[in-house]
């Protein structure tokens, strides 16, 4: 099998052009990137046009263009949402917000490092998109009752969430995804702490910028959070019934007893059926703005992987660093990843990349896990777009943020990322 998937590969380099659809492809994604800088139009329009575009130029087919739609990251969002709303409605993040408080003080670079290390330490061992969800409502009535920027505390939480998905190796799915690569290629596989080594520095480091550097850049906003105001007068029952279902989520994502989003979307029906929240309030809870980004960044990605498009870009350059030294093979993989994962989903970005690094490791007369570790590790460093990872987009309309914020903030935290990783890889392979 593995033979085969090579010389798949070897014939997939020999292509000298990319296809028509694929050409397609960038051009859609190169102007739906201007679109969300630029905002000429509302997000909500450009998340619809982009499966319509794609469909219309033939590059998926309707069926698949608007699939995302309905899929099981919407759907968990969508629910995550719901859950959130209940926390606040029945008092629950008014309640853990006052104890934090009484822990941490009431300074914004307090609440910047305990809200990171919590998000952290939550995410190394859960989903990072379902850490950030259940999250959200208690980080925000922390900083509503510190009356720090709301704005000024959310973004850290997502890039701590992706941040301390790096420590396990089932923190985050690139890493489940590589290691399986490395077993059909008949290559040792990682140990389940041994992405520690790259994820606990990472993510130490990223607290000291986020409460330095990174505090001055981010923005501060003005926001109004309906679920804030309408809090509701504290009920004992409704509290310990929503922290129930919230416990119940987290114990699924660390067991895997059910499905993800099939937990989110029976706790989100638990809570209404409970009473800490009605359906109307359920379904304000919702963000079309959020719905339809998901829907419609997501068979973009698809569309510039099933063309070719991403292939074609990498397939350039793996010439270059198969002659290359070991140094500048992790530099450049590093690099590759962590700017390509910024639009993609990295997990399709992974399963491209870990058999390539594979190839151009060998061919350097490399030890292919180091090339791999660096793919897995840098395909998490998703902080300079709102759509590069599940806790970006999480937090994007909550936050009140534009495009032009995450690249001001995350960028050099994905300078940072990229010169630790590319350092540990020199050092421990």
């Amino acid at each position: 099998m593995w033979i085969y998937f090579c010389s798949f590969n070897k014939d997939i380099k020999r292509r000298e052009s990319m296809t028509t659809q694929a050409i397609l492809a960038c051009v859609v994604f190169v102007a739906a990137i201007v679109l969300l800088i630029w905002k000429p139009i509302h997000p909500i329009l450009i998340g619809a046009a982009i499966p319509t575009a794609l469909a219309l130029l033939g590059i998926l087919d309707a069926k698949t263009a608007f699939s995302d739609f309905a899929n099981t990251t919407v759907v968990f969002f969508m629910s995550l949402l719901v859950i959130g709303a209940a926390i606040f409605k029945t008092g629950l993040a008014d309640f853990i917000g006052e104890k934090l408080i009484g822990i941490v003080g009431k300074s914004e670079t307090g609440i910047i490092l305990s809200s990171g290390i919590v998000a952290a330490s939550l995410s190394a061992f859960l989903n990072d998109t379902g850490t950030t969800g259940c999250l959200i409502p208690i980080v925000s009535s922390l900083a509503q009752k510190a009356k720090v920027p709301l704005s000024k505390v959310l973004m850290s939480v997502a890039f701590f969430a992706s941040l301390g998905g790096t420590i396990t190796l089932i923190g985050t799915t690139p890493h489940i995804v590589a290691n399986g690569l490395l077993a059909d290629a008949g290559i040792a596989e990682f140990t389940f702490f041994e992405f520690a080594k790259f994820g606990i520095p990472v993510t130490i480091v990223g607290l000291i910028y986020m409460a330095t550097i990174g505090k001055k850049l981010l923005p501060s906003k003005e926001i109004s959070n309906s679920n804030a105001a309408e809090l509701a007068e504290r009920s004992p029952k409704k509290m310990i019934l929503v922290f129930a279902v919230f416990v119940f989520i987290i114990y699924c994502m660390a067991s895997g007893l059910l499905a993800m989003h099939l937990a989110a979307a029976l706790g989100a029906i638990l809570v209404v059926l409970f009473g800490c929240i009605t359906v109307d309030e359920a379904v304000k809870s919702f963000s079309t703005t959020t719905l339809f980004l998901v829907a419609g960044i997501f068979p973009l990605s698809t569309a510039l992987i099933q063309t070719g498009a991403a292939q074609f870009i990498i397939d350039m350059l793996s010439p270059v660093l198969a002659e290359a030294s070991p140094v500048f093979v992790y530099a450049a993989v590093t690099g590759l990843t962590i700017v390509t994962t910024q639009f993609l989903m990295n997990t399709s970005l992974t399963a491209i990349l870990v058999p390539m690094g594979i190839l151009v490791a060998q061919s350097a007369g490399m030890g292919p896990r180091g090339v791999v570790m660096a793919i897995a590790v840098a395909a998490s460093a998703a902080f300079c777009t709102p759509f590069g990872t599940g806790p970006n987009l999480l937090v994007w309309e909550a936050g009140g943020y534009e495009f032009k914020d995450y690249a001001k903030v995350g960028a050099p935290l994905a300078v940072i990322f990229w010169i630790i990783t590319t350092a540990a890889c020199i050092i421990f392979y």
